[in-house]
């Protein structure tokens, strides 16, 4: 009867199992009130060949208890996760670290470009040594015949090659005055840079000149007439504000009247 008692429940839901197996127990511990009367069976055993019925379910056997997490692989106990953590950090700083040079890299160029007063970077410091000895004048190629390059190159519609040969053109003028050096290679901002100490006057309007020949000559801009028009006319406005340094002229260089400037382009 006790067995029987016990398949019958099998099928039903874990509680349904749990109430009929205390039922068991409770008949054969002989308990008070139990209209069957006391059994010779031992409770322990009719709990277990019970349990051995429903084995099946999670009643008798539960199931184990989740895996604990071990922290101690975050907290430095585990090879993996200190060296993780270590990298992590480290790229932290780098980034940090180059926030800060960007950051002081665009202030210092703003305050630069604001104390030269709109002067460009690579003339914002005037050339100490602009006045000292005499000025190297190249004499491979006059003035006048660059000139003439650019009048033919202009003719043919080649204006940024015009630009070339006016600047080379402006630069030996300007060299045969005792301005600035003469040396093939060098950039303009070099040029302008002599020309603020020998001949400030005249440094305005070279720099709008220089400005149009490394736009055309270096940056690729697209050069037309208008262009070539408008050097010819600061060409002419450097020369007529740009003094004679008849000192600072080579010996090896004289001009018909060194008293007077080179002729200005027309």
């Amino acid at each position: 009867m006790i067995v029987s008692a016990a398949v019958a429940v099998v099928a039903r839901p874990a509680q349904v199992v749990v109430h009929g197996i205390v039922h068991v127990v409770s008949v054969a511990s002989g308990q008070p009130g139990d209209p069957l009367g006391p059994v010779d069976q031992d409770p322990d055993a009719v709990r277990d060949a019970a349990c051995k019925l429903v084995e099946s379910t999670s009643v008798c056997k539960p199931p184990p208890p989740p895996p604990t997490f071990d922290q101690s692989d975050l907290s430095g106990g585990g090879g993996v996760g200190s060296l993780l953590g270590g990298l992590l950090w480290v790229l932290l700083i780098v980034a940090v670290l180059g926030l800060v040079y960007v950051a002081v890299r665009y202030f210092a160029d703003r305050s630069g470009s604001s104390s030269a007063g709109g002067i460009g970077a690579d003339e914002a410091d005037p050339d100490d040594d602009a006045l000292l000895g005499t000025v190297v004048i190249d004499r491979s190629r006059e003035p006048q015949g660059w000139r003439g390059e650019a009048d033919e190159h202009s003719a043919a519609g080649r204006y940024r090659d015009a630009l070339r040969c006016r600047y080379r053109a402006l630069v030996g003028d300007l060299a045969r005055r005792g301005l600035l050096d003469e040396i093939p290679g060098r950039t303009t901002g070099e040029e302008r840079r002599q020309l603020r100490v020998s001949a400030p006057n005249a440094v305005r309007l070279f720099r709008e000149a220089a400005d149009l020949f490394d736009a055309a000559w270096y940056g690729h801009s697209p050069v037309g007439a208008a262009d070539d028009d408008r050097f010819r006319h600061l060409d002419r406005e450097v020369l007529a504000n740009a003094t004679v340094m008849p000192h600072r002229i080579p010996r090896s260089f004289e001009p018909v009247d060194a008293s007077t400037p080179a002729e200005v382009p027309r």
